[in-house]
């Protein structure tokens, strides 16, 4: 019986272009907004994004500038919401640079050192 045939769809041809760590709840990082009422705690965290798990619900493509505090630092940055679910958004970074990118680098390094890669 002939194979069936290979099917590209798009979540095929995905592929993130950073790593991200998955972090169980004793590894959650504090994040807040700058200006904003965004209060909660992040269990997944790349150098593209991050999932905060909050109450708060911002919209679709809604910018913020957000803080995050981790054991290595502070990082401030913009973030875009691009996924929206109860309990939670997901955050693309678009302004991630200097001191507060190295300070994210060096929590990520940690983080992959206790085994935590997605």
């Amino acid at each position: 019986m002939p194979s069936a045939p290979h099917v590209d769809t798009p979540m095929r041809r995905y592929k993130r272009h950073y790593d991200r760590y998955r972090l169980p709840e004793q590894n959650q990082i504090p994040c807040e907004g700058v200006d904003s009422p965004l209060r909660g705690y992040i269990s997944v965290l790349g150098l593209g994004g991050m999932f905060v798990r909050t109450a708060e619900m911002f919209g679709f493509g809604t910018r913020l500038a957000v803080r995050l505090h981790t054991a290595d630092g502070v990082v401030e940055t913009k973030a875009v919401v691009r996924y929206a679910a109860p309990g939670g958004l997901g955050f693309e970074f678009v302004e991630l640079r200097g001191q507060h990118e190295q300070i994210l680098r060096k929590a990520l390094e940690r983080f992959d050192s206790l085994g935590l890669k997605d």
